[in-house]
């Protein structure tokens, strides 16, 4: 397994309350709680990083999960808040639902009641004979966003 990544809390925080404020919605504060859970969670899906994605492990906190394969770099916590926020172009507030692609991810990054988020990520091991570079990044938020019924902003 290879040595967790370390990078600042800001570089989660700067993606995340951009997209925020462009939806009029208060500003994320970082978690040290939810990032030690992030980094429980990476360490595990470490084990299986060439594997299939595993469903959401985290009942009680909304999660985002970028399981990422790149041909040259891995990915950094930056560029995977970036994607994550890629996916408003799916959300439809007026039906408040994702139409023409998913965008959970989008929704939870910038759900109104949402106050607290703790990132962690990781580079997968490089495997013998295989190009590709894997890096896996989890966000935790509370409170959960996407519930259903209600709108995230």
């Amino acid at each position: 397994m290879v040595a967790n990544e370390v990078e600042p809390p800001e570089e989660y925080l700067r993606g995340h309350n951009t997209a925020r404020a462009m939806v009029g919605v208060p500003p994320l504060k970082w978690d040290v709680k939810l990032k030690k859970k992030a980094q429980e969670l990476v360490n595990e899906y470490l084990e299986i990083c060439w594997g299939k994605p595993p469903p959401s492990k985290s009942p009680i906190y909304g999660e985002n999960l970028m399981w990422k394969y790149a041909s040259a770099e891995h990915v950094t916590a930056a560029k995977a808040v970036a994607w994550w926020v890629t996916q408003k172009k799916y959300y439809d507030h007026k039906s408040n639902s994702c139409i023409g692609g998913n965008c959970e991810e989008y929704t939870q990054v910038v759900w109104r009641e949402t106050t607290h988020v703790g990132c962690a990520n990781a580079k997968c091991p490089d495997t013998p004979g295989v190009v590709a570079k894997c890096t896996v990044t989890i966000c935790l938020y509370n409170p959960k966003g996407n519930l259903q019924g209600h709108r995230p902003f």
